[in-house]
């Protein structure tokens, strides 16, 4: 089902109260500026415990306030029903889960998977290598909690070499060297399946929707290009040993991985306009939640900030007839959009005005 209820309290501009979401569909309509997107972000940060578009949770919060609060009832794919908040004072965060504390946050991806369609999207795109591997670990963090773990161990050791890297301390080199082949080579077996799983549904997505006669296909490109295995990646890093010396860090590994858009044997970002960019951007997203769908067996949760704007008509149905089967789904319009001719049955609708968000109506 999805969200029942949010309340928020002095989060960015939103008004405090209560607001009831027990639909499938809930659009949230009103010009910009006036706190869609935040009740959007409110949405996410419940789902992962952090926002998609700071890092800094202070940032979250109403100005001139230290503190704020968002409590949710929702009721999982399975029919459970959980209450979920998060917190935030002084500069402590604490989430919790049915009145427990959660102390890591993967524990809630499992509760309610979250896609995000955001205009910034386009960063995975034509944005730097960091923004393109985060979109791909991303998904991989969706279906496979284990991946998540591999991700966080290579980075502690990766930390722990450019820290010795940087005190010239090679006596501990040979170490880290190891533990970084060791944990590097297991995620890039994981991105490099990944992406060419995720290439079958992100081709096909591509032709049906924007109407190119043939697929754009997404190249991974590995910093270790012949390190397949432990051995081979650890003999790389001694290679360059003297080179990350100088350096003061790590320069080789899947912390420098790429991934190139191809269309034609070309380069799609070199010769593509912003608005084919933006279009991928979006498709990217779409075939996240099929993909997320297809591996986990279970329907997301849809966040669709202002894309539907940016879509011509035909363009518009194409992407809203590839949207997987989702737990619920919330969308943001401007007045002048042709919103109703998306509401279903019992979608909600509300209008947003200065952080207020008031019942516009219901259909049916």
């Amino acid at each position: 089902m999805g969200f029942l209820s949010v309340r928020s309290y002095n989060f960015r501009n939103l008004v405090d109260r209560t607001i009831s979401l027990d639909a499938p569909e809930v659009f949230l309509v009103g010009e910009n500026g006036q706190g869609k997107t935040n009740f959007i972000e409110s949405i996410y940060v419940l789902c992962y415990g952090g926002s998609f578009r700071s890092r800094r949770d202070e940032e979250l919060c109403r100005e001139g306030q230290n503190q704020l609060v968002l409590r949710a009832q929702l009721r999982d794919g399975k029919g459970e029903q959980h209450e979920l908040s998060y917190g935030w004072e002084a500069g402590k965060k604490n989430i919790r889960l049915n009145g427990k504390p959660v102390s890591d946050r993967k524990d809630l991806v499992s509760i309610m998977p979250c896609i995000i369609f955001a205009h910034d999207d386009i960063e995975f795109v034509q944005g730097s290598p960091d923004r393109q591997r985060f979109f791909f670990d991303q998904t991989l963090s969706l279906y496979d909690p284990l991946f998540i773990d591999v991700l966080r161990r290579y980075r502690k050791v990766l930390r722990a070499r450019n820290i010795a890297l940087k005190d010239g301390r090679s006596d501990l080199l040979d170490v880290y060297d190891r533990q970084l082949a060791e944990t590097g080579v297991e995620l890039l077996e994981k991105r490099s399946e990944a992406t060419s799983a995720f290439n079958e549904t992100f081709s096909q997505l591509f032709t049906r929707i924007s109407g190119f006669r043939e697929p754009l296909h997404i190249t991974h490109r590995p910093s270790w290009r012949n390190a397949a295995t432990v051995s081979e990646a650890e003999a790389h890093l001694r290679d360059r040993r003297e080179h990350d010396l100088y350096m003061k860090t790590t320069t080789s590994g899947p912390h420098r991985d790429r991934f190139v858009y191809r269309y034609r044997d070309a380069d799609f970002t070199k010769t593509a306009s912003t608005g084919q960019l933006r279009l991928v951007s979006l498709i990217l997203r779409v075939a996240q939640a099929q993909f997320f769908a297809a591996r986990s067996g279970r329907a997301p949760l849809l966040l669709l900030d202002d894309v539907l704007l940016e879509l011509d008509p035909r363009r518009r149905k194409a992407f809203l007839g590839e949207l997987p089967h989702y737990e619920q789904a919330f969308f943001t319009f401007l007045p002048d959009e042709r919103f109703n001719e998306y509401r279903g049955e019992h979608t909600l609708i509300y209008h947003v005005s200065d952080g207020s968000i008031e019942s516009y109506g219901t259909s049916g």
